[in-house]
């Protein structure tokens, strides 16, 4: 049987989408900004590199946009709708994909950068509630609720920040450090629950998969911890840049080592999510675009995910049963 996600976005693959999301994530977020001034004589490969990002970026926008209008144009059409998700979501994600349509030509006003973050967690807040009411749609209302309040925080510790840097308060920034750690809390608060459903609640199951995450994770949080000493080679100082460009600042209360692990952990965890062939469901979707939005709502493709992910994960999302299903004639045998 053909999946809900490419189902409801006539012929488009939110699992494919989110590979590419992923490769785009890591490589126009983290690897093309790490690589200027890396070492001496790599121009070319910079601009390359550079080339291939914006490409990168511009094609998952492109099928982000269009998976996000064409998901909320099929809500539109349910007479049943949840009455708090077509008075919030819908709008909310309308708000994003324009403010996303924008930024391809020019970058954000800071507002208007605002804005879009506000509209992105209010849209996957309605989602949310919207989901947690069925038990089918539980598992992705919990991930989305987890990923909203951790974007609104990471959002607020950005904003004491800037204040603190304003006023050259002491306090605000302590604030902004605090919210930080609650932010990467939640942060791990959405992989456990996104982990926890590909476990399946068998403990052998959970304990393969948990290991698959965790212990990658810490090795590389550990080795690019020390990217940053004199000598070390340009692979670890590769990683480093990488990992530091994918975390957002402020800095959590965590040292370096437990910060870069959390953000590898958050990229196996998406990887892992759309890797495994039995668990390439519409839940593991909306799981891999929350963890791609990496708390992050104020930057264009994190808020798009999120947006998309809200989309996709109510009950409402998946279309009608297919004929012969109706018929009642037993649906063709997947791979």
């Amino acid at each position: 049987m053909q999946s809900p996600e490419r189902d409801v976005t006539s012929g488009i693959s939110l699992a494919s989408l989110a590979r590419v999301a992923l490769l785009a994530t890591v490589f126009g977020r983290g690897v093309a900004p790490a690589i200027p001034g890396l070492a001496v004589g790599i121009a070319p490969f910079i601009s390359m590199s550079a080339k291939l990002a914006a490409f990168l970026t511009q094609l998952v926008a492109a099928g982000g946009v269009a998976a996000a209008v064409l998901l909320a144009a099929h809500a539109l059409r349910l007479p049943k709708l949840d009455l708090g998700y077509r008075l919030i979501a819908l709008p909310a994600a309308a708000i994003v994909v324009l403010l996303v349509a924008d930024a391809w030509a020019r970058p954000l006003e800071p507002e208007l950068s605002r804005m879009m973050a506000l509209a992105a967690i209010a849209a996957s807040l309605a989602a949310a509630v919207a989901s947690l009411r069925l038990i089918d749609t539980r598992a992705s209302g919990l991930v989305l609720a987890a990923a909203s309040m951790s974007a609104l925080s990471h959002l607020i510790a950005r904003e004491l920040v800037s204040r603190a840097a304003e006023r050259l308060d002491a306090s605000t920034a302590n604030w902004a450090v605090a919210v930080a750690t609650l932010a990467t809390l939640l942060d791990l608060t959405a992989l456990g629950l996104g982990l926890a459903f590909i476990g399946r609640k068998q403990p052998r199951r959970s304990l393969i998969v948990a290991a698959a995450v965790i212990l990658p994770a810490v090795l590389i949080g550990i080795f690019a911890a020390h990217g940053t000493a004199p000598g070390v080679g340009i692979t670890r100082v590769l990683t480093e840049r990488v990992l530091a460009q994918l975390s957002r600042a402020p800095a959590a209360a965590l040292p370096p080592a437990i910060r870069f692990a959390v953000t590898a952990a958050l990229l196996i965890g998406t990887g892992l999510s759309l890797g495994i062939p039995s668990e390439r469901s519409k839940t593991s979707v909306v799981f891999a675009l929350c963890l791609l939005s990496l708390g992050a709502p104020d930057i264009p493709l994190p808020a798009l995910w999120l947006v998309v992910a809200s989309l996709l994960a109510p009950k409402h999302a998946e279309l009608p049963p297919l004929k012969h299903e109706e018929s009642g004639s037993a649906p063709p045998a997947t791979g």
